[in-house]
């Protein structure tokens, strides 16, 4: 976290911090609480996205808990530097005690997030058009984005198995790995097992994914209109591809000062102000950090309640088994 705030320091005195607070006091209060409105706006559709997928599961969930565990998944996933994977188990855990196993709730929740990844895969297309989108480098990595989902997708529809078969292999080599292995198969079955199923569950879980990713991308547009930058929607769609793979990198927690740093770099390249492009990414990162502040609050108060149930489980059991009771 130092780390990070120190990073993020340097890139506010590399970037003119004088224009960078006149482009964000350009920011109304009623703009700031809009952004901050499709950060948990994402956060929804995602929980909704999971419950129909726990549905095709057998398992009913009600939409504000799972709503509740998305803001406190993703804020595990901002605090742990993982590429925001860290939530996952965590949520799944909390899904246990409602009784979903552990690795249907990992499914569940990877799931979700395969389908939003899917829909970023669709519109990153909109970002090659832009000047940046134009460099070898970008066209090379979206080529190998969009292949690697046209891979997952032909070994699910296919039933090619290629995760599973290379997993067993991997597990003959060491008897050590049998256990871990033979939970990444069975996780691997249960995202297997969703596709196969009915397919009314499978696209109401991606019309929620495909919602969730164009909460954020509106985010986007809105948090350039907001600021008057004059940004075209190409070159918003690649400030938005840029700011999930900055946010994906598990260097520091929540990107802290590498997304604002990437986004200042990314706004100069296509010729506009360092200054521009850290607003903006300020602006972006506040909205989530109200999500993730939420997360915390919430993962206090769901934390505290199970550790409670918990104790009075254990002392009606105790009581129970006291002597002299009957």
């Amino acid at each position: 976290m130092l780390a990070g705030l120190g990073l993020l320091a340097l890139v506010v005195w590399l970037s003119e911090p004088r224009q960078t607070f006149e482009t964000l006091a350009r920011l109304a209060p009623w703009q700031a609480a809009v952004l901050v409105a499709t950060s948990f706006g994402v956060s929804l559709f995602t929980a909704l996205a999971w419950h129909a997928i726990l549905r095709c599961y057998g398992h009913r969930v009600s939409v504000w808990y799972l709503f509740e565990l998305t803001i406190i998944a993703f804020a595990a996933g901002w605090a742990i530097p993982s590429g925001f994977v860290a939530g996952i188990p965590l949520a799944a855990w909390f899904l246990r005690r409602r009784g979903v196993p552990f690795s249907k709730g990992m499914a569940s929740f990877g799931i979700s997030r395969f389908l939003e990844l899917t829909a970023y895969a669709g519109i990153l297309p909109v970002a090659l058009l832009s000047a940046v989108g134009s460099r070898s480098t970008v066209r090379v990595g979206a080529a190998a984005m969009l292949g690697a989902m046209l891979l997952a997708y032909l070994d699910l529809f296919l039933d090619w198995r290629l995760a599973r078969r290379l997993l067993r292999r991997v597990g003959r080599v060491s008897s050590r790995l049998r256990r871990p292995i033979q939970a990444a198969v069975a996780f691997c079955a249960d995202v297997a097992y969703f596709f196969d199923g009915p397919v009314g569950y499978v696209l109401l879980a991606a019309a929620f994914s495909f919602a969730a990713i164009g909460m954020a991308l509106a985010r986007a547009l809105l948090a350039s209109a907001f600021l008057d930058l004059g940004l075209s929607t190409p070159e918003v769609v690649v400030m938005f591809a840029i700011t999930v793979l900055l946010m994906a990198v598990p260097f520091l927690p929540g990107a802290i000062g590498a997304l604002e740093g990437g986004i200042a770099a990314a706004f100069e390249m296509i010729g506009r102000s360092k200054a521009d492009g850290l607003a903006y990414a300020l602006s972006v990162h506040a909205a989530e950090l109200v999500v993730v502040a939420a997360g915390f609050a919430l993962f206090g108060h769901l934390g505290v309640g199970h550790l409670r149930s918990r104790d009075r489980a254990a002392a009606s059991a105790a009581a129970r088994h006291a002597p002299g009771r009957a």
